[in-house]
């Protein structure tokens, strides 16, 4: 007799097994949108010698161990990350499995998932956010609730009460927080990106963070596309500001990273004071707390903004796949389910 948990494994290997496959299709959609070919014909093929490869070279993370890494004709090596996007695609598959068990919220979370995994990866590679993939991600937030606001219509038609049309029900339809979402979102990173100008002379970030702002507004609707781009800002600084206190130290420009340092010295002091309680009275509290932060603050400010306006100390990492990290988490939070 199988039991519940075997059952169980089974499904989640199936799952797995599906997010791989689908990871090779993602795989052939990146690669192909550098290339500019259809991600239908021609069949895949070897990048280096040409041939058309064999069915058993296709197999998910297998054929990759089994070929070691290389080609079955050429013997050129393939890129290891054939095998790291359908590792990741499964795992992702297997993630939203678990969070949305066997409803229809789980095929609209792999294909949520897999569009962000391609925009993450293009990105990072090359520093470009396909259109065509934003669209679909547009596409894809706006169908997916404008399905939930029909559903939501029919369940009330059907009921004893009816359906009554009001202005407060219209305006928490899930295709009303979608197309907000869509808005918001746009307008909030075009906001931002322009403000790069002031800063650096420069956008702070591309178009393509603009549209996957906007079809992540779309899918999870305006309240939750703020969260994302507070989420994304903290990942960004996070792997941003090393990078960046790195080089002025190679530059031996020392202002701003020693004021960032102080900054953040006297910050986890402050914390670990007021943590153990060692702050007796509050006027001393405030004055410890604004004066020294607000100064070492500031001079951190300043010096970080003058050393980013100078080109030869610009650091850049794409905001895009932070964007695309925060809704991935948003997906698969626990307290957070999709406007409904």
């Amino acid at each position: 007799m199988i039991t519940l948990a075997i059952l169980l494994t089974l499904i989640l290997v199936f799952v797995f097994i599906l997010g791989t496959v689908i990871g090779s299709f993602l795989n052939v959609v990146i690669l192909r949108a550098f290339s500019g070919e259809s991600i239908v014909l021609p069949p895949s093929k070897c990048p280096n010698c040409g041939n058309k490869l064999k069915w058993w070279h296709n197999i998910p993370i297998l054929s990759y161990i089994i070929l070691k890494g290389k080609c079955g004709f050429c013997h050129e090596k393939i890129s290891i990350q054939y095998p790291i996007i359908e590792f990741i695609t499964g795992c992702l598959f297997v993630a939203v499995f678990c969070k949305y068990g066997l409803y229809p919220h789980t095929l609209f979370g792999f294909a949520v998932a897999s569009i962000l995994l391609v925009l993450t990866v293009t990105d990072i590679k090359k520093q470009i956010v396909f259109d065509s993939h934003t669209y679909f991600l547009i596409a894809l937030g706006l169908i997916y609730n404008l399905l939930l606001t029909g559903f939501d219509v029919y369940d009330k038609i059907d009921s004893i009460s009816g359906f009554h049309l009001t202005a407060q029900w219209a305006f928490s339809t899930p295709i009303t927080e979608s197309l907000l979402g869509l808005i918001l979102g746009a307008i909030i990173m075009e906001i931002a990106a322009r403000l790069g100008y002031l800063i650096a002379g420069s956008r702070a970030f591309g178009e393509g963070d603009t549209y996957i702002a906007a079809g992540l507004g779309a899918v999870f609707g305006w309240q939750n596309i703020i969260l994302i781009i507070i989420a994304a800002v903290i990942l960004q600084i996070t792997f941003t500001l090393p990078i960046f206190i790195k080089k002025q130290f190679e530059l031996r420009n020392w202002q701003a990273p020693i004021s960032l340092l102080c900054f953040l010295l006297y910050a986890g002091i402050f914390f670990i004071a007021q943590h153990k309680n060692l702050i007796p009275t509050k006027m001393i509290y405030l004055i410890c707390a604004i004066i020294p932060l607000l100064a070492f603050g500031t001079i951190a400010c300043y010096y970080t903004l003058k050393g980013i306006k100078n080109e030869e100390n610009r650091t850049y990492l794409p905001f895009g796949p932070a964007l695309a990290i925060s809704g991935i988490i948003l997906l698969l939070a626990n307290n957070i389910t999709f406007t409904i």
